[in-house]
């Protein structure tokens, strides 16, 4: 096998685990009835233990090295909170309040999110693709959050307002890790933000107040959700990039909202209609568009 083949193959894998990852998520929620309030610090804190872990493996004593600059410590902060908080607990919270597969869509409305972000940065406005894959991003939010109606939501608003939060989180956790990836490893840097992220929901949230009933089912779904959709995940996701490059990568990781969407309609009897993954569709496709578009410079 080659390294082409083991890239795809490694990136495909990857985020089919962050899609399980939300399965594991929407079964805590809607099955086990456990508050996301307390998955969401304790899942940051349990990942970063794991990754802190796997780091001292991988590079031993440079695990430490973020630690040794002020100014690093304060990127993993920022990192840790704007960035793994931002994402990951409104997309549980959005999880929560309505499916994995629809939470997992409307995240990635970053994408959009990101182009109107440089666009202003730049002071310039929207190129045609980008333009077209912004419509696009319109045209699938309105179907999957009215399926047609324009007089009614057909979506928890609750569920609206954390997916739409999460495509804001998904900008913030891909820009703010830029610096700190460039001068250490990978999994100490993720391994620091997850702790400072779990410190900070703990102390905003005090998980050790909300009551959970722990079987053995639910542990398993959390150990899921932990390892499996982001220890797994991100190593295989990371080791695709690598391979394959970060194009590819992003293209390859549209199977995240594709497996999440299956996990759930096959194991959980998530109903959707054909509008719905009818507004999926324009809502994944952005992500084609804009790097098609890329391709084509």
């Amino acid at each position: 096998m080659n390294n082409n083949t083991k890239g795809f193959l490694y990136t495909i894998l990857g985020a089919i685990c962050w899609g399980f990852s939300g399965f594991c998520g929407d079964y805590l929620f809607s099955v086990k009835k456990i508050s996301p309030l307390w998955v969401a610090p304790v899942r940051l804190l349990t990942a970063s233990v794991i990754l802190f872990v796997i780091s001292l493996f991988v590079v031993g004593k440079k695990t430490f090295e973020p630690l040794k600059d002020k100014k690093d410590i304060l990127r993993l902060i920022n990192f840790g909170i704007s960035g793994l908080v931002g994402a990951q607990f409104t997309y549980l919270m959005a999880i929560s309040y309505s499916n994995a597969g629809t939470a997992t869509v409307l995240q990635y409305l970053g994408v959009s999110y990101l182009v109107i972000y440089v666009c202003i940065r730049n002071l310039r406005f929207p190129s045609k693709v980008e333009s077209i894959s912004l419509v696009f991003a319109l045209i699938g939010t309105f179907l999957v959050a009215t399926r047609g109606n324009i007089n009614s939501l057909s979506i928890n608003p609750n569920a609206l307002f954390w997916g739409l939060l999460g495509g804001v989180g998904l900008v913030t956790y891909s820009l703010t890790p830029v610096v700190l990836l460039k001068k250490h490893n990978c999994f100490s840097v993720l391994s620091y933000a997850m702790f400072f992220g779990g410190v900070f929901l703990s102390l905003i949230l005090r998980p050790w107040n909300i009551a959970v009933e722990l079987d053995f089912l639910t542990i398993m779904a959390f150990l899921g959700l932990v390892v499996i959709g982001t220890v797994i995940s991100f190593f295989l996701y990371m080791s695709g990039v690598n391979l394959i490059g970060p194009i590819n990568a992003s293209l390859l990781n549209t199977c995240e909202p594709l497996s999440a969407i299956l996990f759930s309609v096959v194991l959980l009897n998530l109903k959707l209609q054909l509008i719905d993954f009818v507004g999926f569709a324009f809502i994944i496709s952005t992500v084609f568009i804009l790097k098609l578009g890329m391709r084509g410079k």
